[in-house]
């Protein structure tokens, strides 16, 4: 970390208080017309088999996204990030957060933007919205 870096902090979502852990990213959606960010998460069964779909947190009024994968994970968390037993965290301050008001020059610095951090074992979603997520519990599962 650089000397002059932000210093982030991960809080797990209160949103997220009481869903399944150990969860995998199985689809990520954006809807370009009405600007959503749809995530379904599920459970893996076996190897051979995609997770089967539990979860799905649905982004309204979404400014920005980003995913990493694989090794690059765990790379580009804080120490201090990775023993978070939430899959879903708010980040505070937020790096993202800043580049992205330097990226529109300030345009949507009057809006309430939030961080989101959403991880699991392979996948790292950061999502920049103004509204919490939706969450969904596909019928008949748990």
């Amino acid at each position: 970390m650089e000397v002059n870096a932000i210093r982030q902090v991960a809080t797990p979502w209160a949103g997220a208080r009481g869903l399944t852990t150990g969860l995998m990213l199985t689809e990520l959606h954006q809807d370009v017309w009405n600007g959503s960010l749809i995530l379904s998460m599920g459970m893996p069964t076996d190897i051979d088999t995609p997770p089967r779909v539990i979860y799905r947190l649905v982004f309204e009024h979404l400014f920005g996204y980003r995913v990493l994968e694989g090794s690059d994970v765990m790379d580009f968390m804080d120490d201090d990030e990775r023993d978070i037993d939430s899959q879903i965290q708010l980040i505070t301050p937020s790096r993202f957060l800043t580049w992205f008001h330097q990226q529109t020059q300030g345009t949507h610095l009057e809006e309430d933007i939030q961080h989101y951090r959403i991880s699991s074992w392979d996948f790292c979603v950061d999502v920049l919205a103004a509204q919490a997520p939706l969450v969904q519990r596909k019928a008949g599962v748990i």
